[in-house]
């Protein structure tokens, strides 16, 4: 870039400088919902400070691309490709993994960046000059008290506005009586700083800043104004009379104006101007902020190092008792008084660093989107403070590394100027992901006394001129979530299967809070508590001057309580992230009586749900020890473990805790600190009775809050109350330690061994027994239940038998009949249960074949196709022999099946010879035969060892999230029907969230994690446009702490685990073919490295899917309120099905729902302490229906006997069988619908086809009537009886239905 481009006016930049000379450039492959997803976050609270850029400097070496917004590089297209042209592509296919990524990183900034002096923001730069003559052109005032400024300002603002306005004064405000003149005089220096004049400007979906440098008068200000407040009381005054005069100027018929705090610290208010909605301006979504600055010899800067104090604590303490304690160092507000002087001397250095590095602009800009889309600025309707990382703090950090980076002794650039954006950016990143902040201070050069910064706690960056911390204020859980991000994005950005630019750059997950934590608490706290009282001999001094340092009443709380949750769980999370909420009004910014939210966000770690929390020693450790005890209280323990060592430990469980509770652990430690330390009231759920009673034991001295005061704060969250709905009914707390998925798998390991132990009894040898159910494999709704759980007390309302595969020997005497095959299975199974009953006589062996109540009719060889028929057990499991056993160690009921090898091959060969044959029909029943096969002995058990893997060894929470979302589709009537997702599609769904977290972030930590992240794949995922992996082989490597310690310690940030890109390749060309096949057309589809093709489990239809995202959306918008507003009295909705949208309802009689009891708990639709209905909300329309339904869920449960008197049925549904019948009967009229786990109603809709008028002819399958005076061309015409196909349902479902409600004719 030439260097007259851009001239610097003084230490600074003159407004309105710059030409930019690119073109207005149209959008390549601007889709608006990706647009609006990228656009979703703007740090508007942060420093805007970047650098520069030129457009004709923008271009990567050797590319041949169009620049900036518009102006492209043409060349003859005589000629071909030249050398240059051809490396320009092999160099960005191997620094991008694809010339794809390169041009969405170009496109990406071409549609953000806002450049000073474009076409675009041509009227910005008028409006900036108008605001530049105005603050030049304002009235000075003399000097005078506070009080009359006070009073002055008041008028003014009265006389612009019609409403008083005050001076934004800092906490403390000047006393009565104070000795301070304040004058106001027109600002010397007005300059256009930050991003935008650096060509760094990144617009957003909110907005972008423009910073409007005010430079006060040095004749304003004395030697010692930088004691005791004077200098901000000034600047308060300064910024209030610019805001009076600015509403006096015709700028108020353009802008809406008002104050704002800058890093939210009360002590640097600045003029905010928001373009009004009807102006042209408002448009471009830009925010002009004017800040207050003075000159670098205004003050003397050397005085205000961080170890110096400049707050006198007699002056907090309102005396003049000079020697009341000792004086702390106030190392922020020293920062604050240094960071106002070098605005100027900032916005040079990065000027040059600009000139020095072409592309450190773009990688910077680059910085910005990536930190804005990870800034979490509301949830809900709550709005949020913004955090005081900033994107100038990233903009220094890279120049770091670019000019003269120092640290371990090592002096020198990390990056070099020659690099482009993308190398810029991915050094910065991996950077960030390696370097604590917290524990390694970083400098500009040498010549910063480090001694001086370091002493300090706290992330150091001492800035060039060695003056000031550009980190100071930046709170320490700030920097870990910041490393935490950076660390998952530099995996992201160096795998070697993908192209993650979504992840890094697009992805609003990352903003939003129900998601991107794996816990996530709403504190409503009284203020009044935590801070230090401000008058009066009950003032503790050292308090009330280290509550002062953090600049704001609420960050100073903010920071307490991150400490204290960081400090006690450091070993079961990651990150504690603390968000407050903003201030209702700019008023209450100062104020001590009041109540205020936080949101807290927990990132567990791989000890999240251990259950002892190892402390330290008391005799090599009594300062440690003395910590734990006051951080725990009576919940510390001294005990001796197995290595002879004795420590303070807390128990927070037995070894037979279910899985459900261990989930629990880390919000139930949470709930306890915050009752011990702060007197915090939470749910029952959160707080166990006994954990209160030991937290109100005892409390430590420094402890604050009335544990029984009815203004203690309130702390609520969804992580414990959502995983209700996991449970059922009739599983007591008395059960629960024996109901476990842990007990069935051992009571399936032993079986194996008993069967195992008879092959010398068998013809073959018994090679393995292969586990398919999904109580097997930890993802049933509910794990397994035992027939008798106490002495003599059964329960066989319904017994769910578990399927497996019993696996012989090879051999080549199977027979080569279809039938006889069948037949030789089933003497192998009839011995099987001989030999069994014989070694095991108390147990109860059945032998039974599918074929019962079907007749003789072979459906494997006549094309009758069970997925047709469409009942769950049909769909799921060939018609066959099989052998029940009851188990008696473990009262399970396991139903075993030949698999049989040469059946497989057998089928495929027949069908085989009728394709030659040209037998079409007879070859599409064979082939579909072979595929029903393929699904029962091979699939489904390969499928079964992924999911176990999954669940048992890398991911604890993927067993309550497949448990969460399959109890939402079956809620939702959309599980595991004729027209539902099957299960194994759900595991899968749930699946992909842990293997492959496409939204940019870690695998979930827990449950509720995970189920919100399954909603959001379901909401968000674009299913005609991207294929969708399942990568079981990277299941490891998605545990990011494991790969971020590994890469950290490596500083070598890539991963080899899972899908190679070949395999990536080929699936998606898998997937290109699809869509060209027109096999996609957005239904929900998902594809595995051993499923490329997704034939498996088969597609869900677009309609459907359409209807998941619906109702996904919906669900994730009532979780949200749920947490914005503290209350969960909406919860029960995410589970209830709106039954409005059906045609027709069948209620069905209680008494024959047999799995009624795996409906969820009635404790799930409690909200606030209220039983809530279970079912059909109040806005439910069929009056008829609503007595019945409602508090459903207290329902007496016929738990303790089948509702036929016959305790030998098992896997017996009255209800999956006559929906069964329903499909076959009516499946081209009526799809529907139900609830498979215990669901009261059968919803139906018409098909679209039955709706429309036929002709009428003799034969239309299906019940008809003609309408008068109607026809189809020449004949009459006909439609479907809908009153007469009910009545028939009726019929078929005597004893079962109770009542039918049509909604729609």
């Amino acid at each position: 870039m030439a260097a007259g481009k851009r001239k610097l006016a003084g230490a600074g930049l003159a407004t309105h400088s710059t030409k930019h000379s690119r073109k207005d450039q149209t959008r390549v492959e601007a889709d608006d919902s990706s647009n609006e997803s990228m656009m979703s976050s703007e740090d508007s609270g942060a420093e805007s400070d970047s650098s520069m850029h030129d457009a004709d400097e923008l271009k990567l070496a050797g590319e041949n691309h169009e620049s900036g917004v518009g102006g492209s590089t043409e060349r003859s297209k005589a000629r071909g490709a030249t050398n240059a042209e051809i490396m320009a592509l092999n160099e960005a296919s191997l620094l991008f993994k694809s010339n794809l990524f390169k041009l969405q990183i170009d496109e990406l900034l071409s549609e953000t960046l806002v450049t000073a002096g474009s076409k675009v923001t041509r009227d910005l730069d008028a409006a900036l000059k108008q605001i530049r003559d105005v603050l030049v052109a304002m009235d000075s005032t003399k000097e005078m008290t506070v009080d009359a400024a006070t009073n002055l300002v008041r008028k003014l603002g009265k006389q612009a506005t019609g409403h008083a306005v005050a001076i934004p004064f800092p906490d403390p405000a000047p006393a009565a009586g104070l000795a301070l003149k304040l004058a106001f005089e027109a600002p010397d220096v007005v300059n256009v700083v930050g991003s935008y004049p650096l060509g760094m400007a990144v617009r957003t979906q909110r907005s972008f800043n423009v910073d409007v440098l005010a430079q006060m008068p040095a004749q304003m200000f004395q030697e010692r104004d930088y004691m005791n407040y004077r200098y901000f009381y000034k600047r308060a005054f300064f910024v209030a009379m610019i805001r009076v005069q600015l509403h006096a100027s015709a700028l108020n018929e353009l802008f809406d104006i008002e104050f704002e705090l800058l890093r939210s610290d009360t002590r640097l208010p600045v003029v905010v101007l928001r373009p009004k909605s009807d102006t042209r301006l408002s448009k471009l979504g830009c925010v002009v902020r004017i800040q207050p600055s003075i000159a670098p010899d205004t003050l003397p800067l050397r005085r205000l190092m961080p170890d110096r104090n400049h707050v006198r604590a007699a002056y907090v303490a309102g005396t003049t008792d000079a020697d009341l304690v000792a004086e702390q160092a106030t190392p922020q507000y020293n920062a604050a008084v240094v960071s106002d002087a070098l605005q100027l001397t900032h916005m040079k250095y990065l000027f040059e660093t600009n000139e020095q590095c072409t592309e450190f602009g773009r990688a910077a800009a680059l910085l910005r989107v990536w930190l804005g889309q990870r800034t979490v600025q509301h949830i809900g309707q709550q709005q949020l403070m913004a955090p005081r990382i900033s994107g100038f703090a990233l903009t220094m950090v890279l120049a770091w590394l670019v000019r003269s980076a120092n640290s371990g002794g090592v002096t020198g650039a990390r990056l070099s100027s020659s690099m482009d954006a993308h190398q810029l950016f991915k050094g910065a990143i991996e950077f960030l992901a390696a370097h604590d902040f917290n524990h390694g201070a970083l400098q500009f050069g040498t010549d910063a006394d480090m001694t001086v910064f370091g002493a300090q706690s706290g992330a150091v960056l001492v800035d060039p001129s060695a003056s000031v911390n550009v980190l100071a204020g930046v709170q320490p859980w700030e920097l870990d979530a910041l490393r935490l991000h950076a660390q998952q994005t530099a995996l992201d950005l160096n795998h070697h299967s993908a192209n993650h630019f979504s992840r890094v750059f697009l992805s609003a997950a990352l903003t939003d809070v129900t998601a991107k934590y794996d816990h996530v608490f709403r504190l409503d706290i009284d203020m009044a508590p935590f801070l230090a009282a401000r008058f009066g001999s009950e003032m503790n001094v050292t308090a009330r001057a280290a509550e002062l340092e953090h600049g704001h009443p609420v960050v100073a709380v903010q920071h307490r309580i991150a400490q204290l949750l960081s400090t006690a769980l450091a070993r079961q999370t990651r990150l504690v992230a603390v968000h407050a909420g903003a201030d209702a009004s700019f008023d209450d910014r100062i104020k001590a009586t009041r109540r205020h939210v936080f949101v807290v966000g927990v990132v567990t770690s791989a000890d999240a749900q251990r259950l002892v929390d190892l402390g330290p020693s008391p005799d090599a450790q009594p300062q440690d020890a003395a910590q734990f005890r006051t951080l725990w209280g009576d919940r510390a323990e001294l005990r001796r473990f197995r290595d002879g060592s004795i420590r303070l430990a807390t128990v927070w469980g037995a070894n037979a805790m279910p899985l459900e509770q261990r989930a629990q652990i880390v919000p139930r430690m949470l709930a306890f600190l915050l009752r011990r330390h702060f007197g915090v009231l939470a749910q029952p759920e959160l707080l166990h009775a006994d954990d209160q009673s030991t937290a109100d034991c005892a409390r430590p001295s420094e402890a604050i809050g009335d544990v029984t005061a009815e203004s203690a704060g309130r702390l609520f969250s969804l992580s414990s109350r959502i995983v209700e709905f996991a449970s059922t009914r009739d599983l007591s707390e008395s059960d629960t330690d024996r109901v476990t998925f842990e007990a069935a798998i051992a009571g399936f390991d032993q079986l194996q061994r008993e069967v195992k132990a008879l092959e010398e009894k068998l013809p073959l040898r018994v090679l393995a027994l292969h586990a398919v159910a999904p109580g097997l494999r930890y993802a049933s709704l509910a794990p397994p239940k035992p027939l008798a759980l106490a002495q003599g007390r059964g329960d066989d309302a319904y017994v769910e038998p578990l399927h497996v595969l019993v696996e012989f020997t090879t051999s080549n005497k199977w027979p080569d009949d279809m039938a006889a095959l069948h037949k030789v299975k089933s003497a192998f199974l009839l011995r099987l249960a001989e030999c069994y009953a014989a070694a095991h006589p108390s147990t109860h062996v059945d032998v039974s074949s599918r074929f019962f109540g079907y007749g003789a009719q072979d459906g494997l060889l006549t094309g009758a196709s069970s997925v047709q028929l469409a009942g769950a057990d049909d769909f799921d499991y060939e018609r066959d022999s099989f052998v029940d056993i009851r188990h008696i160690s473990s009262g399970l009921t396991f139903r075993l099946s030949v698999l049989c090898e040469p059946e497989g091959a057998l089928l495929a060969h027949k069908a085989q010879e009728m394709v030659r044959a040209g037998l079409s029909a007879q070859a599409d029943a064979l082939q579909c035969a072979h595929r029903r096969w393929m699904r029962t002995t091979q699939w489904r058990a390969m499928h079964h060892r992924q999911i176990l893997d999954l669940c048992q060894r890398h991911h604890p929470a993927a067993s309550l999230t497949i448990r969460l979302l399959k109890r939402w589709l079956s809620r939702h009537m959309l599980l595991g029907q004729s027209v539902g997702v099957p299960d194994e599609t759900a595991e899968l769904l749930a699946a992909r969230v842990f293997t492959d977290p496409w939204n940019g972030l870690a695998a979930p930590g827990s449950a509720y994690a995970g189920f919100v992240r399954c909603l959001q794949l379901l909401a968000e995922w674009r299913w005609t446009e991207d294929m969708c992996v399942v990568d079981f082989a990277a299941a490891g490597s998605a545990d990011s702490e494991d790969s971020a310690r590994v890469a950290s310690a490596r500083r070598v940030w890539t991963t080899t685990d899972g899908l190679s890109a070949d395999a990536y390749a080929t699936l998606q060309a898998a997937f290109d073919a699809a869509i060209q096949r027109k096999d996609v057309r957005g239904a929900l589809r998902i594809v595995t490295a051993e499923d490329p093709n997704a034939e498996w489990w088969g597609t869900v239809s677009p309609v459907l899917t359409r209807r998941l995202q619906s109702l996904a959306r919906a669900s994730l918008q009532t979780i949200t309120d749920c947490i914005s507003l503290g209350s969960d009295s909406t919860l029960s909705q995410v589970f209830t099905a709106p039954l409005t949208d059906y045609d027709f309802v069948i209620k069905l009689d209680k008494d024959v729902v047999c799995r009624q009891y795996e409906q969820p708990p009635a404790s799930a639709f409690t909200s606030d302490g209220v039983q809530s209905p279970e079912s059909a909300p109040r806005k439910e329309v069929f009056k008829n229906l609503l007595p019945s339904m409602q508090h459903t869920s207290q329902v007496h449960v016929k738990q303790h006997a089948n509702v036929f008197g016959q305790s030998d049925l098992v896997g017996f549904d009255p209800v999956a069988l006559f929906v069964r019948d329903l499909v076959g009967v009516y499946r081209d009229s009526i799809l529907f619908f139900n609830d498979v786990h215990g669901g009261r109603c059968i919803a139906g809709l018409w098909s679209p086809t039955a709706r429309k008028t036929h002709p009428f002819t003799a034969s239309m399958g299906a019940n008809m009537m003609l309408l008068e005076h109607e026809k189809v061309g020449t004949k009459p015409a006909a439609t479907l009886n809908k009153r007469a196909i009910v009545e028939e349902i009726i019929r078929l479902g005597e004893g079962l239905v109770e009542n039918v409600v049509i909604q729609n004719e």
